[in-house]
């Protein structure tokens, strides 16, 4: 339970600057082109940001539910399949969450790697 609360924490400080990065950047977004977000998420920088920020947030999101299952739902079998039922779904959402960025990002190097083969 110990180690549980802190990664609940270390998390939650993790997502508080992250969070205010990402609003900042959805305010700017109505100046950038749709070729500069694709850039900045087919970067490095932006892979890396999305891929640890969605897995932070989905594993902050998934502890908090299972506090709360836990502190609510008093009958053991239907706290255990709840709480197995919400950590799949956060595991879906995340692949969820991978795949969309693939599918942007490889969409991006595909077009990249066509426009250069027809040169």
């Amino acid at each position: 339970y110990i180690n549980h609360w802190k990664i609940q924490r270390l998390s939650a400080i993790i997502l508080v600057p992250a969070m205010f990065y990402l609003i900042y950047y959805l305010i700017n977004l109505s100046n950038l082109s749709y070729n500069d977000v694709i850039t900045d998420l087919s970067s490095l920088t932006g892979v890396l940001y999305v891929v640890l920020l969605s897995f932070v947030l989905f594993m902050h999101s998934s502890l908090g539910i299972e506090t709360i299952l836990e502190d609510y739902v008093h009958n053991a079998y239907y706290q255990k399949f709840f709480i197995s039922l919400s950590k799949i779904i956060h595991v879906i959402l995340f692949l969820v969450t991978l795949v969309c960025l693939y599918l942007v990002v490889g969409h991006d190097m595909d077009s990249y790697k066509i426009i250069n083969h027809q040169h």
